[in-house]
C-alpha cells in the first residue's frame, strides 16, 4: 500500500497538531500549514494523497482552496474540515466532487481521532 502523504491547512494551530498527530500515529506522513501561501506550495512540490481543508479561513475561504485545488489539478483526496455542521460540510463536498476533485469525507470539528484515521485510509 502506497504511504499517505496528509496535508493540512488550518488555521488554528491546537487543530492543525491533532490532525498532525492523529495522521502521524495512524503511519501516514503529514505535513500542516497555517496560511494557505505555504499550502499551494507545498501541494506543487510534496504532491500529497490527501488534503484536509479547513472551510473557515481567516484570508481565503475553503470553497476558495477548493477551486484553486481544482484549477492546478489536483489528485489528492479531499477532507473538508470546520466547525459548520455536517449538512453544510457535505454540500461543499458535493462542490469538490463537481469541480472534479477526489474526495475522502467530511471532519466535522470537534472530530474524534478515529475519525481521522478513518478519512485517510
Amino acid at each position: 500500500m502506497p504511504t499517505v502523504r496528509l496535508l493540512i491547512l488550518d488555521d488554528d494551530p491546537m487543530v492543525g497538531q491533532i490532525l498532525l498527530m492523529a495522521a502521524q500515529g495512524a503511519g501516514c506522513e503529514a505535513r500542516w500549514c497555517e496560511r494557505h501561501e505555504a499550502f499551494f506550495e507545498a501541494v506543487g512540490e510534496w504532491q500529497p494523497t490527501h488534503v484536509a481543508v479547513d472551510m473557515l479561513m481567516p484570508d481565503i475561504s475553503g470553497r476558495d482552496v477548493l477551486h484553486r485545488l481544482a484549477a492546478e489539478g489536483c489528485m489528492a483526496r479531499v477532507i473538508v474540515s470546520s466547525g459548520l455542521g455536517t449538512s453544510e460540510l457535505e454540500e461543499v463536498l458535493g462542490e469538490a466532487r463537481l469541480l472534479g476533485l477526489q474526495t475522502a469525507g467530511v471532519l466535522p470539528k470537534p472530530f474524534s481521532l478515529a475519525a481521522v484515521r478513518a478519512l485517510l485510509v
